[in-house]
């Protein structure tokens, strides 16, 4: 079985090296007279030297496999070999199903740690709560197990049984609970609710083949509760499967808008999606929510929306990938991601991030966000090839992402407690005090807020039992901070990210910005006319500190 394998994928790796231009080929053909036998004569002999003389000693079929996943890396970052396991995990994200338990797992001071059970899921109901800890699943000790391991261990055929011995602050005991596997279907919109004013947010983490439907059954239910705008959260959501990402666009625009073309060598890569229903959420102001994690099919439906002036967008510049793959079955159960084509946006953007380009895009609409001593992008800077206009003629920009409308950045943390928060949230603190808070505190209330005395246990509970030092300066720089995220997380715990987002809402810039725009504008028109005063108002703040600075300067002794 495993000279097939190899000689499928050997096949495979010549293939795709001539087809491509591959490094494999570029580097040898110089010595191999354009002879690609030769190229695969050299590889064949390199391997079998690397196999027989190397310092370690490395199986021959795992070179290969090397090989081959170092042809699709020199190509782009997303084109890879699929193991069959990789493939399972792929449609698992794609589709949202899976059998198993239903929770969110993650090793948490090298012990299996439950992060959360998933609402309505066998987890749920047999009990599991945040922080418990899996000492043994099935009687076999969960001691060094990655998160992937756990993964493997506790997912299984609908009906079967796992029996998980738990550690649980606050029991002196272990608490040894069997739970029943069951179909288990991960939530698109894990929540969805008023914020005030008759604002509706949405919140959206992955492209999954129910997504679209799920978005639709949201809006619905924020209409009927008297929403008249709309904040859709894209920040976080990596993307997913093209169509995906055009059923969901397609719910916002008007039947007949473009909503992205893709380009490939394939004739059939190259295509234009256009929007087919009618489904009268175009009617709403619109808002949406995106930063550097939102990717893929996040950036193909705000790319659309922003270029036909359905929506404002609110945030970071995104990811950058606009690149397109496709599948293809390989030899026993694996597969080829390969990249097949570019994608577009409706005003003929490429999102795709150039590196190349010494260019910072937020810095065009939004200059007070660099330092003063740097300079801020100019327009003219950019060649006219990534300069694009929308249906109403507002200027957007390719080559690096979706730039936002308004831009608006998480909170600046001080030099002084810099060091202090990445040791916080390395050594999970903030986690760690909230289960062991639950431990003596059955209940809180929806809108928790931590008191004085509250954030002075926190502090000592840093320094006495996760044994971080801190001067009271750094700490007292980020009492703010420390006050929110410590509110989000005990509320997560007892009653759930979505009401912990809605409770810490000023802390959340980017969404706070949201309803505030919103808060005043009726209609989309006036949307955009508030973020050009927004932008406007930032450019005057980058000519004043720029000002001060250059005075400043000036009247500096040389």
């Amino acid at each position: 079985m495993i000279r097939k394998r190899i000689g499928s994928l050997f096949v495979l790796l010549f293939f795709l090296a001539v087809l491509t231009g591959g490094i494999i080929y570029d580097d040898l053909s110089a010595s191999s007279d354009d002879d690609p036998y030769q190229v695969i004569k050299l590889l064949n002999e390199t391997i079998h030297q690397v196999s027989d003389k190397y310092v370690d000693s490395i199986p021959s079929d795992s070179l290969y496999m090397r090989a081959l996943n170092g042809m699709l890396l020199s190509l782009d970052p997303y084109s890879q070999l699929l193991t069959p396991k990789d493939y399972e995990d792929l449609q698992i994200h794609t589709q949202g199903n899976y059998e198993g338990l239903g929770i969110r797992i993650d090793v948490v001071d090298q012990v299996l740690t439950v992060i959360s059970p998933i609402e309505g899921t066998p987890a749920d109901k047999a009990g599991l709560l945040p922080g418990d800890r899996i000492v043994e699943v099935d009687g076999v000790t969960t001691r060094g197990w990655t998160e992937e391991k756990a993964v493997q261990e506790l997912r299984g055929p609908r009906g079967s049984e796992v029996t998980l011995s738990i550690a649980r602050e606050g029991l002196d005991e272990p608490l040894v609970v069997t739970v029943e596997r069951q179909p288990i279907s991960l939530s698109a919109v894990p929540y969805a609710f008023m914020l005030t004013d008759g604002i509706g947010y949405v919140r959206f983490t992955q492209f999954s083949e129910n997504g679209r439907d799920e978005i639709r059954e949201a809006v619905r239910r924020l209409e009927k509760q008297g929403m008249r705008s709309l904040v859709l959260d894209l920040r976080d959501n990596p993307g997913g499967l093209l169509d995906q990402a055009i059923e969901v666009t397609d719910l916002f625009l008007p039947r007949g808008a473009e909503i992205v073309a893709t380009r490939g060598r394939m004739s059939e890569s190259d295509r234009i999606y256009n929007a087919r229903d009618n489904d009268d959420f175009s009617v709403h102001p619109m808002i949406v929510l995106v930063n550097r994690a939102s990717a893929s099919a996040s950036e193909i439906v705000s790319g659309a929306l922003q270029d036909h002036d359905r929506a404002l967008l609110v945030g970071q510049t995104t990811w950058g990938k606009g690149l397109v793959q496709s599948l293809f079955p390989l030899d026993d159960g694996y597969f080829l991601k390969l990249t097949t084509a570019r994608y577009y946006t409706p005003s003929g953007r490429s999102i795709q991030r150039d590196e190349s380009l010494d260019i910072d895009f937020n810095t065009l609409i939004w200059p007070d966000e660099v330092p003063v001593e740097d300079d801020p992008a100019e327009a003219e800077d950019v060649p006219d090839s990534l300069v694009f206009k929308t249906d109403m003629g507002r200027t957007v920009y390719g080559g690096g992402g979706v730039m936002p409308d308004v831009v608006v950045r998480a909170g600046e943390i001080a030099d002084i407690s810099r060091d202090l928060l990445q040791e916080i949230f390395v050594k999970n603190a903030f986690f760690s005090f909230a289960v062991t808070y639950r431990s003596t505190h059955p209940s809180i209330p929806r809108d928790f807020a931590p008191d004085d005395a509250l954030i002075e246990s926190f502090r000592s509970y840093l320094r006495d039992v996760k044994g971080i030092a801190f001067a009271d300066e750094a700490f007292d720089a980020e009492r703010d901070y420390v006050n929110d995220f410590l509110q989000y997380t005990l509320i997560s715990q007892y009653h759930g990210e979505g009401v912990a987002r809605q409770a810490v809402l000023r802390a959340d810039l980017p969404l706070a910005k949201a309803v505030d725009l919103l808060s005043e504008a009726d209609t989309l028109a006036d949307l955009f006319r508030l973020a050009r005063l927004e932008r406007q108002a930032a450019v005057d703040r980058a000519a004043q500190a720029t000002a001060s600075a250059e005075t400043s300067t000036a009247g500096t002794p040389r």
